[in-house]
């Protein structure tokens, strides 16, 4: 038996409503504030390792929750990466609701949907599912307890693996950045 605990990161600092996907910003005040909520949340709860994507934010985000771990071993792992939002990245969401009144709430919420130049949550899956399944092995082999900081999106998908959800009910998951979702894993030996 081991422990998973999840969490997203929190408010980027941007100026504007964006997609951000693989832009590589920094939390704002406001993100920092609701990680330091989840590590003092998570304070008490054992931990022997913590995974992070390679984005800043990603990092920043774990980094506020490990100082409550010091003994936590920190890996980063380019598979929980927020999704690619391709073309759309860096621009605001409200222009392209404007652009494509018709395609944008497919575009944004549903798994199938392709971005151009980007991910669908299919492509998404596919390197967070590797990443769970690789995990799972981890876990079982080290007795691992662990944290994981993920995205908006990467953190949905890991929510389906784990929750064994529906395609379809994964848009419609929500995940505040300050709070965090406790999961008991039991291993067959």
């Amino acid at each position: 038996m081991a422990e998973l605990f999840l969490f997203r990161t929190g408010n980027a600092n941007t100026k504007e409503n964006i997609f951000l996907g693989w832009l590589n910003k920094p939390l704002s005040e406001t993100g920092i504030k609701e990680a330091k909520k989840v590590g003092k949340k998570l304070s008490k709860k054992r931990v022997t390792y913590a995974f992070c994507s390679d984005q800043v934010r990603g990092k920043q985000a774990l980094l506020e929750v490990a100082k409550h771990h010091k003994k936590a071993k920190i890996i980063i792992d380019p598979r929980l990466r927020e999704r690619h939002y391709g073309i759309f990245s860096g621009h605001s969401k409200e222009l392209f609701r404007d652009l494509f009144p018709k395609t944008f709430n497919a575009i944004k919420w549903k798994y199938h949907a392709k971005v151009p130049r980007g991910e669908n949550m299919i492509d998404v899956s596919k390197r967070v599912f590797s990443f769970m399944n690789d995990l799972m092995k981890f876990m079982r082999e080290k007795n691992a307890n662990v944290i994981i900081c993920a995205h908006t999106n990467s953190i949905k998908l890991i929510r389906e693996y784990l929750e064994e959800l529906e395609q379809d009910a994964v848009s419609e998951l929500v995940s505040s950045p300050d709070e965090y979702k406790e999961y008991t894993i039991f291993f067959e030996y």
